[in-house]
């Protein structure tokens, strides 16, 4: 269960509060699910980089293709039906994933491109 009550910490340690209308705030000045550097919900270094995003999303479809080739296997045995059925559900799910991974990225490259431009027009 989520603990409403929980710390979220700087790196340097100090405490802050996410305030969830922040969000866009931070799309706006960080890119599509961006947060400032060394900061995040979760974890101290986000996932990023859409290189690195694209990497772990071809990852996941890789997980994803096994999946949906056992089920599809588990499918001709007579009894693993729905050993087959769930994994194919798990399959296409993880290809969800990989869509929203492959999309995220692509929204952040463009993001980061747009900031390079800007960057590069004010000097």
């Amino acid at each position: 269960m989520f603990n409403q009550g929980k710390q979220f910490r700087r790196p340097d340690g100090t405490p802050y509060d996410p305030s969830p209308v922040n969000v866009r705030q931070y799309e706006e000045q960080y890119g599509p699910g961006g947060v400032p550097e060394g900061y995040s919900l979760g974890a101290i270094t986000p996932l990023q980089d859409p290189r690195t995003i694209r990497v772990a999303a071809c990852f996941l479809a890789l997980v994803g293709g096994g999946s949906l080739a056992l089920g599809f296997y588990c499918l001709t045995l007579p009894d693993e039906v729905g050993t087959g059925i769930w994994s194919i559900i798990l399959g296409l799910a993880t290809f969800v994933m990989v869509w929203w991974a492959f999309l995220m990225a692509g929204r952040r490259q463009r993001w980061r491109q747009a900031q390079q431009t800007k960057a590069e027009q004010k000097h």
